[in-house]
């Protein structure tokens, strides 16, 4: 088999999310059918480039030496495909995002709607990187979650940004635990827990926990920084921490998410833009299409979690596209 760019598209992604399943789900392919292709990539390379752990995947030193020349490869080609020489007119938009379930069929959704445009990905858990990487120049929009403007990374020089959708936070807790009956809490109610920080490191997102829970009139515990999402089930299904869980997150048997009262830990769904590169009406096909996809995961969440069903201002609100400029006319 001759090694094609979607085949190292394909191993990044791989090693930035270290889950097979996670990385189907980013790229729109089933875990078997992935699983596949990387057997056929790895014959093709000559040995294993990943391997099994209790926490996921993770590269093998071959693997490690394909990744490196591959992202250096990966950065050229994106680089190349986003400018026309001499022209200066984009062919491609360089999308800054957070990992998410739905992002395989989100771009597929992109490159149908937008024809003229080559859609090149860079992926990060953390807000406040993939800002830096606006502000760089080194992508044109960035898709990510915030939580309140002051503990938010700022929108640099030239960016301009645009709220999609406000997720009210629900909290993860193990199944056998005292308050996972009550349907709703209070952080109030919470004090004395341990807490698995939010995701993100440098967001904003502990800060804002923990000046919540300030208020609220305690000072927050918090352990296990940085868990990815297979250890913070475990943490969390032992009764070792909670956690804030977003409302399109599906929890294990183990765990049961409860409504929180109060709107301090809502958090954001939004489009960063570099505004002299990027026109307000593909921000708006973005806008638009990530709607039209993540209106039915949340419809399908509301009627199997009884937090959402129970709970009907624990559910997102969307905020539409903006009309035209010209339609107030």
């Amino acid at each position: 088999m001759q090694v094609e760019l979607r085949h190292l598209r394909l191993l990044r992604q791989l090693a930035e999310t270290g889950s097979i399943s996670r990385a189907a789900a980013n790229l729109g392919v089933s875990q078997p059918t992935l699983s596949n292709q990387l057997r056929r990539i790895e014959k093709a390379f000559g040995g294993p480039l990943f391997v099994r752990g209790p926490d996921g995947i993770r590269p093998t030193g071959l693997g490690r030496h394909v990744l490196a020349r591959a992202r250096g490869v990966l950065a050229d080609v994106d680089d190349m495909l986003t400018t026309v020489p001499g022209g200066g007119t984009r062919t491609g938009i360089r999308l800054g995002t957070h990992p998410n379930v739905l992002l395989g069929e989100w771009l597929r959704r992109l490159e149908s709607e937008m024809p003229h445009r080559t859609v090149g990905t860079s992926l990060d858990y953390s807000g406040a990187v993939l800002t830096q990487l606006l502000a760089n120049d080194q992508v044109d929009v960035v898709f990510m979650g915030r939580v309140a403007d002051h503990h938010a990374p700022p929108c640099p020089p030239g960016i301009t940004e645009r709220v999609i959708a406000i997720e009210p936070c629900g909290v993860a807790l193990a199944s056998a635990h005292p308050l996972a009956a009550r349907g709703r809490v209070s952080l109030s109610d919470l004090a004395g827990e341990t807490w698995i920080p939010p995701q993100g490191g440098d967001d904003g997102g502990t800060a804002m926990l923990r000046a919540a829970c300030e208020a609220a009139g305690y000072t927050p515990r918090f352990r296990y920084a940085g868990a990815d999402v297979n250890s913070m089930i475990g943490f969390v299904g032992a009764r070792f921490a909670i956690t804030l869980a977003s409302p399109t997150w599906v929890p294990g048997e183990e765990i049961t998410v409860v409504a929180l009262a109060g709107r301090a830990t809502d958090a954001y769904r939004v489009l960063r833009w570099r505004t002299a590169t990027v026109p307000t009406s593909e921000i708006d096909i973005l806008h638009r299409t990530f709607h039209e996809l993540y209106k039915p995961h949340v419809q399908r969440n509301t009627a199997m979690l009884k937090w959402l069903a129970d709970h009907p201002d624990a559910r997102p609100r969307l905020i539409d596209v903006p009309p035209p400029a010209d339609a107030h006319r």
